[in-house]
């Protein structure tokens, strides 16, 4: 099950905030018990995997444990690559930076607090946020601190830094732009957050100077990286239903940007694409999710919140396949590569599906503690970073061209 929490605003009160966490998680917990939501003919069992015929090769280039992961936590510490380096950070704050070509640990070092989001940045600084709000900058070249700067609450997501300037997402809502250089806060601004909310929210987008973000009360919005100002804002859902529960509408998944065109999916709600430039609605089609989405140049692909993947015709939002046999999986987002979907899930497989039907052409294991985080391509090589630390660096190969 998705992870549900209750937002309270209370600076400088955080055991009041942990505490009353655990007492509005445990009531939920009763509330949907008393529904039926675990009773057994409801439950979601996740579907067994069958054997498949693998049509494609999957090559380990390298495997290396670096930290110790999420830490039982719902968690999405995404790592991050600058130049010839994939850097990690785990749930206890330690970074370690790994050489792209041949997995060695460069160097690794502890910012000895808990991390809540990361990594981003760019070519010349890492960021990552914390439990307690801080923004800490690092060198990439060795880890250095450059620069720490303390939010108003929990750090949730962090954006590419572009302009001189990095946004941070808090955990009530609030975005702050800040300067690269020194870490002094630019601009801030945000929205009422839903009393009741899913755990996690998606990583604003930067784009041509433009910064996309998704919030907890189904709108998407455009700002302006430099000032922060909304230069545009649209409804992706609206609040239906009799409970807090039915009338969540979080933007949480994962949202690209391409060709000038926004791609986002909401929980509750759409898969839509809209221009950047004004948020003109291109078109839309209502599916739930709260993983997110990949684009390529034919198709887009959803991962719906029974973990069922779709792909659409990213011109027109026609259906084209929909891929069932991982159901109740809990798949992370969804990335294109080749000819190729891949996602993980939650017992540490790569499911590898062909983009033309969604046919599943191989399977990899790569963490028994799961796979949260969606695997990150470059240069045709595919990181894994799974829910235990482990990083796995994997090629593929069509059996034909072997």
């Amino acid at each position: 099950m998705r992870i549900l929490q209750k937002v309270i605003t209370k600076p400088g009160n955080r055991l009041f905030y942990r505490r009353w966490y655990k007492i509005s998680i445990l009531a939920i917990v009763l509330v949907l018990s008393s529904c039926g939501w675990f009773s057994k003919d409801n439950t979601r069992v996740p579907t067994e995997l069958e054997e498949i015929e693998q049509t494609v090769t999957i090559n380990q280039a390298w495997s290396k444990s670096a930290g110790d992961g999420i830490d039982n936590k719902y968690l999405k510490l995404y790592p991050k690559v600058v130049e010839d380096r994939l850097f990690v950070v785990d749930a206890e704050g330690e970074v370690t930076a790994i050489g792209l070509e041949d997995g060695q640990r460069l160097w690794q070092v502890s910012i000895e607090d808990n991390v809540s989001a990361g990594l981003n940045g760019s070519d010349t600084l890492l960021v990552l946020g914390t439990e307690d709000g801080d923004i800490i900058a690092l060198k990439p070249e060795d880890g250095l601190e450059l620069w720490r700067t303390r939010l108003s609450s929990e750090i949730m997501a962090l954006t590419e830094a572009e302009l001189g300037v990095v946004v941070a997402r808090t955990n009530d809502s609030r975005l702050y732009g800040l300067d690269t250089n020194s870490g002094t806060v630019l601009w801030q601004t945000g929205r009422k957050t839903p009393v009741l909310t899913l755990r996690g929210v998606s990583v604003p987008v930067v784009s041509s100077g433009k910064l996309v973000v998704g919030f907890d009360d189904g709108k998407l919005a455009v700002f302006s990286m430099i000032q922060g100002q909304v230069q545009w804002q649209t409804t992706l859902g609206s609040p239906s239903g009799r409970s807090e529960l039915e009338r969540m509408v979080d933007i949480d998944g994962e949202i690209k940007v391409k060709d000038g065109i926004i791609f986002t999916v909401g929980f509750h709600s759409r898969v839509a694409a809209l221009t950047l430039i004004d948020g003109r609605v291109l078109w839309s089609r209502e599916i739930s999710s709260y993983t997110g989405l990949d684009v390529d140049r034919q198709r887009v692909y959803v991962v719906d919140e029974d973990s069922e993947i779709w792909a659409f015709d990213r011109r027109t939002g026609a259906s084209l396949w929909k891929q069932d046999k991982l159901k109740y999986r809990k798949l992370s987002a969804p990335v294109a590569i080749q000819d190729y979907i891949m996602v993980g899930d939650y017992e540490g497989y790569i499911h590898w599906m062909s983009k033309a039907d969604g046919s599943i052409v191989a399977r990899t294991g790569i963490d028994s503690d799961g796979i949260s985080v969606r695997p990150l391509v470059v240069d045709g090589r595919v990181y894994v970073y799974g829910n235990s630390g482990k990083v796995e660096a994997l090629d593929v190969a069509p059996l034909d061209l072997l």
